[in-house]
């Protein structure tokens, strides 16, 4: 919600400013369609991909401006040889016939790299181009833009990870609430500042108090829960109004606990008692009924449904509640958003925008909203934060405290240790499908983390 993506949408010229001016060389631009950005030298590679996957590699490249023979016809060999030219001057090796689906998602951003090239970018903007990449992908990327800004071309580089900023930003400039709060170079500003004019306050501050809960009453209760090649015994307790943090290395077993928890995951072994009675939940409907709400790790594949309203979204999960005489109760349903919009803070044009036009944080928030429009006793985040601003993520920080506070339990899963430790009452981690260890808040430390997860 900072405007990174309303700002990068007005450079590309599919967005209409209502005042101000772009100056492009000392001249100012009116970029009232995208083809206007483009042929000024204005190229956007987005988050998600504009590519079509069922075309090759060199179709991606030059859709929309293919070179011509003079009788009109397609000049695939002009294609063929620029194209190559184009990912030569990448250093990238890919075939130009191999269709686009087949390709990594690393190599598909090396395609777009390259359609922006073609179309002679002089400006190429990037929206969280790391938010798909593992770490040598990553370190790939970071070659090419420094190519890239070696050959002259300008770079915009659209992150929330400042260690990106930091490695390879020569100037950066901060965005909050849709103004602009900063410009300067790198060098001569520090993390701590650029947290602080994000969040309007230090990351330490960042953490909402913790209110320490007394109260002993187990709401859920783990036993020896297994499933061949995930979990193996597994045992916990989940008190009322703790937020328990569930730490690990990646494939350390942490998720399946989480869709065992929610009915979408199998086990073979095991027990999970609510209230001290054994249940078993097999399909998330049964979870749902006994109180339970899962936010997942991959809230656009499987927290949302993307092309519905926010109102849809949130209501997905109660409509059974809503339903009066077989009708559906849209007053009521109404309330219910509109009250859940104003509790959370969800920046949205209206009930009825479609939340794949929301910020990332946005997004988690109508995530959040559907789950808490259940009326969960226990409520499980799988990476809440992930992909999500600093200024967003303290927004979610003070929802997740508010809820502990009014007795609701929390299963937080993290890969961010500054986050588990911040927010964790108590804190179990997790290593090859097993609890390896429990660390209290007063003992805990990063390095103790890391070496019960490795």
């Amino acid at each position: 919600g900072a405007g990174k993506s309303t700002l990068m949408k007005i450079l590309a010229g599919a967005l209409q400013p209502d005042s101000g001016e772009i100056i492009l060389n000392g001249k100012q631009l009116q970029l009232r369609h995208p083809n206007e950005a483009q042929a000024r030298g204005i190229s956007i590679i987005y988050q998600d991909f504009n590519l079509l996957p069922h075309l090759s590699v060199i179709e991606n490249i030059f859709i929309g401006h293919e070179p011509r023979t003079w009788a009109g016809l397609l000049d695939w060999r002009a294609m063929r040889r620029t194209g190559q030219a184009l990912l030569d001057r990448l250093g990238v090796s890919l075939d130009l016939e191999m269709r686009v689906g087949r390709l990594t998602v690393a190599q598909q951003q090396m395609v777009e790299i390259a359609k922006a090239l073609s179309r002679q970018a002089a400006l190429v903007v990037m929206d969280e181009p790391s938010a798909i990449l593992a770490g040598h992908e990553l370190e790939r990327l970071f070659e090419i833009i420094g190519a890239l800004k070696s050959q002259g071309v300008t770079i915009i580089y659209i992150s929330h990870r400042l260690d990106e900023v930091f490695q390879i930003g020569d100037r950066v400039t901060v965005l909050k609430d849709g103004r602009w709060m900063h410009t300067g170079n790198v060098s001569e500003v520090s993390r701590p500042q650029l947290i602080s004019l994000m969040v309007g306050r230090t990351l330490e501050e960042a953490f909402p108090a913790l209110v320490t809960s007394d109260n002993n009453e187990i709401i859920v209760e783990v036993r020896g829960l297994s499933k061949r090649g995930l979990l193996h015994n597994v045992s916990f307790k989940l008190h009322r109004g703790e937020i328990l943090g569930l730490a690990g290395m990646v494939g350390s077993g942490r998720t399946a606990v989480a869709r065992a928890l929610f009915g979408a995951g199998p086990v073979d072994n095991g027990q999970i008692l609510i209230d001290g009675q054994p249940v078993r939940f097999g399909q998330p409907r049964q979870a749902i009924k006994a109180g339970i709400a899962l936010a997942p790790e991959d809230r656009k594949r499987e927290g949302l449904i993307a092309i519905m309203s926010v109102r849809r979204n949130v209501t997905l999960p109660i409509l059974n509640r809503l339903q009066r005489f077989s009708f559906l109760n849209k007053p009521r349903e109404r309330r219910i958003v509109q009250d859940a919009i104003r509790d959370l803070s969800i920046k949205t044009a209206g009930l009825e925008q479609e939340v794949q036009y929301l910020s990332g944080g946005n997004q988690q928030k109508v995530v959040l909203a559907k789950w808490l429009a259940t009326r969960p006793r226990v409520v499980i985040l799988d990476e809440p934060t992930r992909g999500i601003d600093v200024g967003a993520k303290a927004e979610v920080y003070g929802i997740m405290r508010a809820l502990a506070r009014q007795g609701t339990a929390i299963l937080m899963i993290s890969s961010e240790l500054p986050e588990i430790i911040g927010m964790s009452d108590r804190i179990l981690v997790m290593r090859s499908g097993q609890i390896a260890g429990e660390l209290s808040r007063a003992e805990v430390t990063e390095e103790k983390i890391l070496m019960l997860a490795t």
